[in-house]
């Protein structure tokens, strides 16, 4: 993402096996540039974020959030269900700097997506919500009816207007919305991979609802039968994951090229072909904005093309 600030994110697993004591979080938190979020699974338990129960971990983590002035973003949803006992319980905290604490909304995803924590969910106003650049599609452009009314409306009366160059560029971009389909935009929409098809389609939907027949009635029977889905939607994801890349791998040939290969791959693995928007640097400063970025192009590729060049 593109983001209006520089932000430390730390991702971490601490297991409840693991012997750790106060300095160690000391340690971890004075490492984090600030500002930061620091998210996981501490296996830390307080009633400070939503669980039932407290331990010695949980204290520590209470200290620390206290003792380093640092902002609680858990809202008190479990992030952890039990399936033998059937309960839920809170080990998974997300910290954050104080002046991130307005910035962030959190929520737990409704499905347990075949794992026994629920995954949690940071949206952030940081983000550029602005929406992505639409295209024209000039290869199915009305190139006849464009080139009608061009000539109709593009006529020498509108030099004699009061801004000829603003009128022009709006009556060809009017016409142009009229013979010239655009790419349509679908904001936050995540990548398609080749290997989920139908079958993992399927397989997830059982699994989902064996998911909330359990919520629903925690029998052991509904527990095997959750089990059992849920290890079949797992085996079908690694299945057809594997079939797609054998099949990318045999239609490789040696005229294949590497950019085709690695678009394939980023393709295969769920990652946006497109590239992130860049930021400019221009003495010392660090310029972010789209607006700005456009006009600082725009005067340089002009000053470029002056006739002082």
């Amino acid at each position: 993402m593109s983001a209006k600030k520089t932000l430390t994110v730390c991702n971490i697993y601490l297991p409840p096996s693991l012997d750790v004591n106060f300095s160690d979080l000391e340690h971890l938190i004075q490492q984090l540039p600030a500002p930061f979020v620091l998210v996981g699974d501490l296996n830390a338990h307080s009633p400070l974020w939503g669980d039932v129960r407290q331990d010695s971990r949980g204290q520590m983590v209470e200290k620390l959030l206290n003792d380093y002035n640092l902002c609680l973003l858990n809202t008190g949803e479990p992030t952890y269900r039990h399936h033998s006992h059937h309960s839920f319980s809170v080990p998974d905290v997300s910290i954050c700097d104080p002046s991130l604490a307005l910035e962030f909304d959190w929520l737990t995803h409704n499905d347990l997506c075949g794992s026994d924590h629920f995954p949690v969910i940071l949206k952030t106003s940081l983000r550029d919500d602005e929406p992505a650049a639409e295209h024209w599609k000039f290869d199915r452009a009305d190139w006849m009816s464009f080139r009608t009314l061009c000539v109709s409306r593009l006529s020498d009366e509108l030099a004699l207007s009061e801004d000829p160059v603003a009128q022009f560029t709006d009556t060809l971009i009017e016409i142009a919305n009229q013979t010239i389909p655009k790419s349509h935009i679908s904001k936050n929409k995540l990548p398609k991979v080749p290997w989920f098809n139908d079958v993992c389609k399927q397989a997830v939907k059982e699994r989902k609802k064996a998911q909330r027949k359990l919520f629903r009635n925690p029998t052991a029977e509904n527990v095997l039968a959750f089990k059992q889905l849920k290890a079949k939607a797992r085996h079908t994801i690694k299945t057809q994951k594997k079939a797609s890349w054998q099949n990318f791998c045999s239609s490789l040939t040696s005229k294949t090229k590497p950019k085709t290969v690695w678009k394939a791959i980023r393709k295969i693995k769920g990652k946006k072909s497109t590239s992130s928007l860049g930021h400019l640097k221009v003495n010392g400063k660090l310029i972010t904005d789209k607006k700005q970025i456009a006009n600082l192009l725009a005067s340089t590729i002009s000053n470029n093309s002056s006739s002082q060049h």
